[in-house]
């Protein structure tokens, strides 16, 4: 995959290239609330667009995103809000 990128409440990361099978770890503070979307390329050159779930100021946990071989995307939030 290319063109790989995150937009979270207030913010986004993205990154050039993210072979297949591989692990990104990223730490990312949520600051206003809204939908996490997450846009790429795939290696026929197609572009996606998936939509995540709805993320709120001061929550934390772990936000798991798995972009499966037809281009499909799951979200696995673990998310509590903080104390």
């Amino acid at each position: 995959m290319r063109l790989v990128e995150l937009d979270y409440p207030s913010a986004s990361f993205g990154m050039t290239n993210l072979e297949a099978n591989a692990n990104y770890h990223y730490r990312f503070k949520i600051q206003g609330s809204g939908s996490a979307k997450l846009d790429f390329t795939d290696a026929q050159g197609k572009a996606h667009h998936a939509v995540g779930p709805e993320l709120d100021e001061g929550q934390e946990g772990t936000l798991l995103v798995t972009i499966h071989e037809a281009g499909d995307v799951t979200w696995a939030p673990q998310l509590t809000v903080s104390r």
